[in-house]
């Protein structure tokens, strides 16, 4: 008999599924059932075999067996009639979700036709569970418990390699409404969403959700198999090009889907289409997505910026302020930050501007990060509030240690600032070699800034100029990093630092290579004092009447003064010698 003829006479009795687990239709006895298992076991391992169905698994589960939740997951989306099993498990999702705090009674009936759909399905394990801990039956409570955690630990098993924004992994899931819940069972509140496509991943949903009074978490869905099985449900071919993802988005965006208006309203903005755009970011809004109100925000910012008539002006102000209010009611700390630095600059009046402060406060207090950066940039100026380096440092830290690039690298410059008079920090050069690690030219610079220093590590010449030139091996066309390396490595008073001979190398290079460049008066003063340096200072004179003829002309006037210095300077046959880094 072949493996197809075996396999054909154990298939075990068709089930159906209870809000306790599975059940057979035959009512065959867990003996029978055990035993139609156990050869099916037997054969699969004699020889190659077709992965076990989803009605065998949920016959195993009823057994007692411990099937995957991944396994039981891959089968239900390859069963024949998954395209209309999705379609059910959808609907019965977002009844069970509509009523999840109001009506508990109501979703027994209801998890128990979602498991009946979809065994996995963790909406109807978490809504079974907390029906029977309403009417206090633990007993029946905890097998539902067991399984959202196991189905939890599965989603983040599946994100593999999948990457949503930044580093975040995605997880797997198999409907929007089991992304919800997902948050639900972390005692997590959902309070914005956005279906996004990328070539990696067709399908996914951003979610944002919050613990009060913590910060905002933001969670990455994989929602692949949705895509898969809507095509097939609207009558498309998976394979089809032309049924792409936004036909998906589109077609929920119709059904009321606030993750999908929101998605198509992000869209149409970024084709200009605004009108259309805040229609349906308006529609998105009224079911309480803090995105579709912080994209409202910025639409209208965009508008009251570009307009000259004033009282569009400030009808344009006016939602934005509306939009933002609204979006830091549900817990945004985006739409607190965005709302404070619009104070900070004046676009709600002078009278308003110390408004700003208090929301930034708000928004660090939730960890935002680039909240955190700019109370630490107030400090560190003395502006709005009074300077204060100590306080200035400790934004600094503390937003470098909440991941934030831009904050690492900021915090360096601020230690290495000679007018604050810092002490360093280890952990600053640690952080900077992390991003170093990751290509970063401006992290490699910085750190060897600090080596040069022996800030926050033991000084040393050597190390700095090392890493000095991976900076510049790292971002060769990078203008800015190949100045600073160059003018470093020629005016500095560390005479152990100096290397000209290279720094007219990567100069000359520069300068030749980018007229942009050619054209910026501070760079042009750095080639000068390289030629100086190099005992050139016809050349030097040259480019530097070059430089300040550049200051003038892009009126640069605030720099011209020094410029005029320099070329003293090197006319008298003199070079610069400067306390730098």
């Amino acid at each position: 008999m072949s493996c197809e003829d075996r396999s054909g006479t154990i298939i075990p009795p068709t089930l159906s599924l209870t809000k306790t687990g599975p059940r057979s239709e035959r009512r065959t006895g867990p003996q029978a059932l055990a035993f139609w298992i156990l050869a099916l076991a037997v054969l699969s391992a004699g020889c190659q075999t077709a992965p076990p169905t989803y009605r065998v698994l949920t016959e195993q589960i009823a057994a007692g067996a411990d099937v995957s939740v991944g396994d039981l997951r891959q089968a239900f989306l390859a069963a024949p009639d998954s395209a209309e099993r999705m379609a059910r498990l959808t609907d019965l999702e977002l009844q069970a979700f509509s009523i999840i705090e109001d009506e508990p009674l109501k979703l027994g009936s209801i998890g128990t036709a979602i498991i009946d759909t979809y065994y996995g399905s963790l909406t109807g394990h978490y809504v079974l569970a907390r029906f029977y801990r309403h009417v206090d039956n633990e007993a029946a409570a905890l097998p539902h418990e067991t399984w959202v955690e196991r189905i939890q630990a599965s989603m983040a098993e599946g994100a593999s390699d999948r990457r949503g924004a930044g580093t975040q992994p995605m997880l797997v899931a198999v409907t929007p409404i089991e992304a919800q819940v997902y948050a639900l069972s972390r005692d997590l509140d959902p309070i914005g969403s956005i279906y996004q496509t990328s070539e990696a991943v067709p399908f996914s949903l951003m979610l944002q959700a919050t613990r009060a009074p913590g910060p905002v978490e933001t969670l990455q869905f994989d929602l692949t198999s949705l895509l898969t099985g809507m095509q097939t449900a609207l009558g498309g071919d998976p394979e089809d090009p032309d049924f792409t993802p936004l036909n998906l988005i589109g077609y929920l965006a119709k059904q009321g889907d606030s993750a999908a208006q929101t998605a198509v309203g992000a869209f149409l903005a970024s084709q200009g289409r605004l009108d259309d755009a805040i229609n349906w970011l308006r529609s998105a809004s009224r079911t309480g997505n803090m995105l579709a109100n912080t994209l409202l925000a910025r639409i209208f910012w965009e508008q009251a910026r570009q307009t000259e008539d004033e009282a569009l002006r400030q009808q344009a102000l006016d939602e934005v302020l509306e939009n933002y209010l609204h979006a830091i009611a549900l817990g945004s700390p985006d739409a607190m930050y965005a709302l404070g630095v619009l104070y900070l600059n004046g676009h709600f009046g002078e009278d308003n501007l110390n408004s700003g402060v208090p929301l930034l406060n708000q928004a660090a207090a939730l960890d935002h990060s680039d909240a955190i950066m700019f109370l630490a940039h107030l400090h560190y100026a003395g502006e709005v509030v009074e300077r204060d380096l100590t306080a200035a440092r400790t934004y600094y830290a503390r937003a470098a240690e909440l991941g934030n690039p831009y904050a690492r690298r900021s915090y360096a410059r601020f230690l290495l600032d000679r007018s604050t008079e810092q002490s360093g920090d280890p952990q600053a050069l640690a952080w900077l070699e992390e991003l170093a690690g990751e290509g970063d030219a401006e992290a490699m610079l910085l750190i060897g800034n600090l080596h040069a220093r022996g800030l926050g590590t033991q000084q040393s010449a050597r190390a700095a100029v090392n890493w000095f030139r991976k900076a510049v091996a790292a971002a060769p066309g990078d203008a800015s990093i190949v100045n600073e390396v160059a003018w470093t490595l020629t005016v500095s008073d560390q005479t152990s630092l100096r290397r000209v001979r290279y720094a007219r190398q990567i100069m000359d290079r520069l300068m030749t290579n980018d007229s942009a460049a050619r054209a910026r008066p501070e760079y042009l003063d750095t080639w000068a004092a390289i030629y100086a340096a190099s005992g050139d200072f016809e050349r030097a004179v040259s480019l530097q009447e070059e430089a300040i003829a550049a200051a003038t002309a892009g009126d640069f006037g605030d720099v011209e003064e020094i410029l005029r210095k320099h070329l003293e300077y090197f006319r008298s046959g003199q070079t610069i010698s400067e306390a730098i880094p």
